[in-house]
């Protein structure tokens, strides 16, 4: 349940920032052609969904203590 509505924003926040990194690491490595570069970025990839969706799992639960008062 969105009751905030922010399902969508942290959607499109968390795919920008992945694609970024995936970005980053594909471009690394077509470059150096370094395997171990684009798995790190890969990784920092799917940790930076994992940040992003975190983080705004933190807004709605404060969104929500401050739809209490």
């Amino acid at each position: 349940m969105d009751r905030h509505r922010t399902g969508r924003i942290s959607n499109l926040l968390a795919i920008i920032a992945s694609a970024f990194f995936a970005a980053v690491g594909l471009a690394g490595y077509g470059r150096t052609e370094d395997p171990r570069q684009l798995l790190l970025f890969l990784g920092l990839a799917v940790i930076a969904f994992g940040v992003v969706k975190l983080a705004f799992y933190g807004i709605n639960r404060l969104l929500d203590s401050i739809d209490e008062r």
